[in-house]
């Protein structure tokens, strides 16, 4: 059964700044996805009975795409759904939430909630009770790992296998529903070069969806030493830099080594395998005078055609701060596959 959350009194909502204050920045690592299950976790350890509102599918321009999931309990919450009216209605509806999983639909327009979106969400709100305990505990241990899985929604509750990840893939036949999807962190940013670029786009990435490894060939370097915000700091030889770097189409590559023949050896390196994306930091005139360094010595067009460089959008940036995010603007809108919101750098 679907039910409309369109519309809901409102009446005894929280206001902001009240008991809705759980902050996973503060009691959970900010650079994990497993806020919100610990969170879980946590409480039914406690004895409570804490509610899961997942988006199970989505179609149009919505705050909250399919996966994004909220955790309430006694008032309190984790995680996030997209914001707005549609998460301040679905907050109210798990507080009173008591039955069998159900499915809860919410349509964003002027009339509804005063926004200009102009789309869909299917929520499954599903009380947590301790027979759910070991597949909640699973979804923090395989985060914690650094792995992946697939989580399974339906009339029945929760499951969640770890290993593969399958895709998201909602189904109802008007009798019953389920859902199944991704948990973990798909795609990793290799970050080649430890310095304080590396560091300030850690910082960034790391609210971001991805698994940030960073690499230098340098022992005892201070931001590496600091960078607390990825998963994996390592010491590599950068002669062996394609034993270090996963390909595929998860794989996201930035290079921002220390020095100009650290950078020229990383990338030859690199070129001509596949990746999300390969990226090269540097002035124009520093990487014009190593892409044809590359074309004399008969590298591929094709594989020179891969390098986005300079890195990033063309946004005037300068502090490593201000280059972080020309960075990760650039890889988000190449992740989501949307023209970039302002010319790459690499296109000018």
């Amino acid at each position: 059964m679907i039910l409309s959350v369109n519309p809901l009194c409102l009446c005894g909502f929280p206001a902001p700044g009240s008991c809705l204050g759980y902050n996973p920045i503060v009691n959970h690592p900010l650079h994990t996805q497993a806020d919100p299950w610990a969170f879980a976790l946590e409480e039914l350890r406690a004895g409570r009975r804490p509610v899961l509102v997942f988006v199970v599918g989505h179609t149009g321009s919505v705050p909250g795409v399919t996966g994004t999931r909220v955790v309430v309990s006694e008032g309190v919450f984790a995680g996030t759904v997209g914001g707005g009216a549609a998460e301040k209605r679905l907050l109210e509806r798990a507080l009173q939430h008591g039955g069998p999983p159900a499915l809860a639909r919410f349509r964003h327009t002027p009339e509804a909630d005063g926004t200009l979106c102009a789309g869909e969400q299917l929520f499954a709100v599903i009380s947590l009770t301790r027979k759910d305990e070991g597949e909640i505990s699973s979804i923090v241990e395989s985060l914690g790992r650094q792995q992946t899985g697939t989580l399974s929604l339906s009339p029945e509750g929760l499951r969640f296998v770890a290993g593969v990840a399958r895709p998201h893939r909602f189904a109802d036949d008007g009798t019953s529903w389920s859902y199944e999807g991704p948990v973990g962190l798909l795609d990793t940013l290799t970050v080649v070069g430890g310095g304080h670029v590396a560091l300030a786009l850690s910082r960034v990435m790391a609210t971001l969806p991805f698994r940030i490894a960073v690499l230098d060939n340098r022992p005892d370097l201070p931001t590496m030493a600091a960078n607390s915000f990825a998963h994996e700091r390592r010491v590599v030889d950068y002669e062996r830099i394609a034993d270090e770097v996963p390909a595929g189409e998860r794989s996201w590559v930035t290079i921002m080594t220390f020095g100009h023949e650290h950078d020229r050896r990383v990338l030859e390196g690199l070129l001509g395998r596949r990746y999300a994306y390969l990226g090269l930091m540097g002035s124009r005139a520093k990487v014009a005078r190593m892409l044809a360094d590359f074309r004399r010595a008969g590298v591929a067009e094709r594989h020179l055609a891969a390098v986005r460089a300079p890195i990033g959008l063309a946004i005037g940036s300068h502090t490593p701060e201000e280059i972080a995010v020309s960075i990760a603007a650039e890889i988000i809108a190449l992740r989501n596959r949307v023209e970039a919101p302002c010319p790459s750098s690499s296109s000018a």
